[in-house]
């Protein structure tokens, strides 16, 4: 009997609550589910808007990369182009060099066979 009554009286006290409810305001429930649903919402386009940022960022370093390796090959060729020129101008040099001094015994000859 006493056992009947425990039972009767949980059975009450369930009731009770599910009929009750937890103690939140349909309303107050509503507007906190509606905020999240909305917050959740937002967090899915910040995602979406971080994503295509990471993107955008990665696509800007590759770039980044190529130009940094075509730069360093510019400035190999600038630099080879360089010992080039200056081998052409020491060849130059040595050439007026070698042009003046021809110019000079020339001269010198012609004196000579003047006289």
């Amino acid at each position: 009997m006493r056992s009947i009554k425990l039972i009767a009286l949980v059975c009450l006290a369930a009731s009770l609550v599910t009929i009750i409810g937890c103690g939140v305001p349909k309303e107050k429930y509503e507007a906190l589910l509606n905020e999240k649903i909305m917050l959740e919402e937002k967090a899915n386009v910040l995602a979406r808007s971080k994503d295509a940022l990471k993107n955008e960022y990665d696509n800007l370093l590759n770039e980044k990369m190529a130009i940094a390796a075509k730069f360093e090959t510019l400035t190999n060729e600038k630099a080879a182009l360089k010992g080039e020129y200056d081998k052409l101008l020491d060849e130059k040099v040595s050439l007026k060099a070698a042009y003046d001094k021809l110019v000079a015994e020339n001269k010198e000859l012609q004196d000579k066979a003047k006289q």
